[in-house]
Order: structure tokens, then C-alpha cells, then sequence
């Protein structure tokens, strides 16, 4: 796992793949230059931060001295997680989380007869053919294939997909995967799951 930090003093985290940006030019030249799995930010940087905020595909965690519930609605705008410094070891075990995660989502392919997703590109492939997915049913199908094994509610399909605004549009999105070929399940009161060989 790669990680950019922009932070006042060294976060010490040896165990992770690590690089500093020395000041804001440094920080602009390192996101231009290379991709990164996490960002940990000083929220002292957060005005800045929003302007390049569409240009960054990374997980985004901001630190703070403290972290109240207005800067935590702040941070949510445009990162993912806000922790204080007192709270090193929170913030230390959800980058062991995110390593784990990110590793296993590097190493998956899904197959099933000729239909593949890649985890790693976000790509499908139906009889070895690219298939072009809106954001929307690209999130939807990768998170069906996540929990093949579970049926999922619409309401837990909205929580896991930032990208579905809207509980209405799971039924038109689904009826176009399932076009493409994509077998998916429906049962009464339980959801939606990936159909897989009996």
C-alpha cells in the first residue's frame, strides 16, 4: 500500500510504504507524479485540498488536533476519514484495515463462465470483450460480486454504493447488468445476489 503524507511531523509508519511531501509544491508534485493507495492529510491543508480534490483517487485521511463534528462534515466533502492525533492507534489500525482491503481487492479476478471482472482496473469482460459500465453499475456489480454470497437489500446496496443516488434507480440499473448477461438473483424481502453455479 502506497501513502502520501502531508502532515506537520513524521506520522512514523514504518511498516507502510511511505513518503513525506516537504511542503505544498512537493505535495502537488508527488500526487502528479505517482499513484497512491491512501492520502494523509493535515487538516491545516483543507481549504487547498479541495481544488484538487477531483484529480485525487486515493482513500483520504485528514488529521486534526481535534476532530468536532463540523470538521468531521467538512472532511466527509472531500476525504473519507478524520482523526485526531490523540487517536494514533484508531488511525494506525484502520491502515492496517485499508492494507488488508487493498491487498485483496490487487489480488481478485472474478470468473464465472465468460464473464470476468477485474477488482484491480475495475474492468468487465463478457467472452473475453471490454463491456463499458456507467459509475453506477460498475459500483453495483463489483459490490453484488464482493457479497456473491449474501443477498442484498436495496437500502444496503445505497450504503455500500456512493455512486446509486437514489433507491429507484438499483431496478433500472440491475435490469441493464442482467441484459448484458449478468445473472442476479431477486427474492421477496431479502434483496439482490450474484447467481452462482450449483
Amino acid at each position: 500500500m502506497k501513502i502520501l503524507c502531508f502532515t506537520p511531523f513524521d506520522l512514523k509508519l514504518k511498516k507502510f510504504d511511505c513518503m513525506y511531501a516537504l511542503d505544498e509544491n512537493d505535495f502537488y508534485e508527488k500526487i502528479l507524479n505517482r499513484k497512491y493507495d491512501v492520502i494523509i492529510v493535515s487538516f491545516d491543508f483543507y481549504s487547498e485540498f479541495i481544488n484538487i480534490k477531483d484529480y485525487v483517487h486515493s482513500t483520504v485521511v485528514f488529521l486534526n488536533s481535534y476532530c468536532d463534528s463540523f470538521i468531521y462534515k467538512k472532511v466527509l466533502e472531500v476525504g473519507d476519514y478524520c482523526y485526531t492525533y490523540a487517536e494514533f492507534d484508531k488511525f494506525f489500525l484502520r491502515l492496517e484495515y485499508l492494507q488488508k482491503k487493498i491487498l485483496k481487492s490487487k489480488s481478485t479476478v472474478y470468473k464465472r463462465d465468460n464473464l470476468l471482472y477485474n477488482f484491480n482496473t475495475n474492468e468487465l469482460y463478457i467472452d473475453s470483450k471490454p463491456v463499458k459500465l456507467s459509475s453506477a453499475e460498475n459500483e453495483l456489480l463489483k459490490t453484488l460480486i464482493k457479497n456473491k454470497n449474501t443477498y442484498l437489500s436495496k437500502e444496503d446496496i445505497l450504503m455500500e454504493c456512493d455512486s446509486i443516488e437514489s433507491i429507484d434507480s438499483i431496478k433500472v440499473l440491475i435490469s441493464h447488468l442482467r441484459k448484458l448477461g449478468i445473472e442476479i438473483e431477486n427474492q421477496k424481502n431479502l434483496g439482490y445476489k450474484i447467481k452462482e453455479k450449483e
